[in-house]
């Protein structure tokens, strides 16, 4: 078993897809980057990213260990932007590890795609029974 990272909320189109668009897309998230030697050149394993249910956007698609969030929407948007100019993404993704201050944000503004160390709010402590870090909020110090 090794490191896991989780990622919550969406990117979204900034302009709704058509059937091939989507169809194309929909042929590129969850593919195998090493069946693809450009892709995996650059260090990526698989395209861990699925379409929301209402076709608006994509997500994470829960996979048990993905790396390298911010290259893999680049490369989305690379890919299609190739063969759609107009495609666009925007939005955010929030990414937290399993140690607590590996906690960041995959920002997605005019197609460019940052990631961004989240700011943590409360006093980081220590479980002592299972030794285990968590963030204690101010309010639930009360």
């Amino acid at each position: 078993m090794g490191y896991h990272t989780s990622f919550r909320g969406e990117l979204k189109f900034t302009k709704e897809l058509v059937g091939s668009q989507l169809s194309y897309l929909d042929s590129i998230l969850g593919e195998d980057a090493r069946d693809h030697e450009e892709w995996h050149a650059n260090g990526l394993y698989c395209v861990d990213l699925e379409l929301t249910e209402d076709f608006s956007g994509i997500r994470w698609d829960y996979s048990e260990k993905t790396y390298d969030m911010d290259k893999l929407v680049s490369l989305v948007i690379r890919l299609m932007q190739e063969k759609y100019p107009d495609f666009g993404l925007e939005g955010k993704l929030s990414a937290s590890g399993e140690e607590i201050d590996d906690r960041w944000d995959l920002v997605v503004e005019d197609n460019v795609v940052k990631r961004l160390e989240a700011i943590m709010e409360g006093e980081i402590v220590e479980c002592p029974h299972c030794r285990e870090k968590f963030l204690l909020s101010s309010a639930e110090k009360r």
